[in-house]
């Protein structure tokens, strides 16, 4: 019997606990906007990714994001979403049975602010936390200041007739992820669907453009952002909407476009800004509308103006999305559309550089 129960004893101890590991411990990295709400890292704009390393075999991360969608990595594997878009719970497993060792697990988010913030409360493992595992940032850095083009709208969806959903949407597949990617940059994005650097694609609902939402960490609550970030390049990716309801006036777009890219300079005064008309734009729509002339025109304009007041900023243009590469939901950029294009970016950028 003694010897029954030394071997119970054995087993008992050998049980892995569960232990949560708050979103602020130094085994946890989270890259992108994020406000500290007591417990919580609240984060709102796409591409906000929450990284841990672990030696363990299991975890899960304690996440309310009800409406969101987001992509999963593991030791660098693609993984398949975590599909919050119906699922109001808190705790998601991310993986079990784990071989022994160490593990990086990322968890980031593919949809924007118009989805809902992500409550990130941090992850549960069957483990040790490991902050020497944690993978090194990228030397350059990039934020990405952009509309539904950058936010990745539609981009899974090969059907150009079907309309916006969540699961269909992934800025790590826009231009922007492409080229981040290309470039090996750590990637942040302001963007929001329908918004424009003037006006918007419509007068109906919420009015705020587009570097009305720059000084936030959330949009949803308003929650400023103090800038520690500094970024090497800021891209600007706007006038696409403003052009939505006809050719928007002229002044009203640059001296818009001037000031945002005098307040961007000003939050990072050693980036270089780049400022990009989108792929979607052309000479056709809307009917009798020269839009892609125009905004072309604008924005040079604007570059013109910059300069006067002593601010250099790089003019850069996408080639056209004309059908050849297919289209995605509401005729934005198809998956292909968006690889082109982020390496022509990636390229501008490296000669840059």
């Amino acid at each position: 019997m003694m010897h029954i129960y030394l071997l119970f004893g054995i087993l008992v101890s050998n049980v892995i606990a569960q232990t949560i590991i708050s979103p602020f411990d130094s085994a946890v990295s989270i890259n992108g906007r994020f406000a500290k709400e007591a417990d919580i890292a609240r984060a709102s704009f796409s591409g906000v990714e929450f990284i841990i390393a672990f030696e363990g075999t299991e975890a899960s991360i304690l996440l309310k994001s009800p409406g969101n969608v987001f992509s999963v990595t593991l030791d660098g594997k693609q993984m398949p979403p975590l599909d919050l878009s119906a699922n109001a719970n808190e705790k998601h497993l991310i993986a079990k049975n784990l071989a022994k060792g160490i593990h990086v697990i990322s968890v980031a988010k593919r949809t924007e602010s118009i989805q809902g913030d992500a409550l990130f409360k941090g992850f549960e493992i069957k483990g040790v936390p490991k902050k020497e595992a944690l993978p090194q940032k990228p030397k350059l850095k990039i934020e990405f200041l952009g509309n539904s083009i950058t936010a990745g709208y539609g981009v899974l969806d090969p059907v150009k007739e079907h309309t916006y959903s969540p699961k269909t949407q992934d800025v790590f597949s826009s231009y922007a992820g492409v080229a981040a990617k290309e470039l090996d940059a750590e990637m942040r994005t302001v963007a929001f669907s329908g918004r424009g650097i003037f006006r918007n694609n419509s007068d109906s609902g919420d009015r705020r453009t587009l570097p009305e939402f720059f000084p936030y960490t959330s949009v949803n609550s308003k929650i400023p952002w103090d800038f520690s970030w500094q970024p090497d390049i800021a891209v600007i990716e706007l006038g696409t909407n403003d052009f939505a309801v006809g050719a928007p006036d002229s002044a009203g777009f640059v001296n818009s476009m001037v000031k945002f890219a005098k307040q961007v300079k000003e939050k990072y005064p050693d980036a270089q800004i780049i400022i990009t008309d989108g792929p979607m734009l052309n000479d056709f729509w809307p009917k009798g509308v020269p839009s892609l002339t125009l905004c072309k025109k604008f924005l040079d304009a604007s570059k013109t103006e910059l300069a006067k007041q002593g601010i250099s900023v790089h003019r850069f243009s996408f080639s056209r999305q004309d059908g050849s590469l297919g289209y995605g939901a509401d005729w934005h950029p198809s998956k292909r559309q968006a690889e082109k294009n982020g390496r022509e970016l990636a390229e501008f950028v490296k000669q840059l550089l």
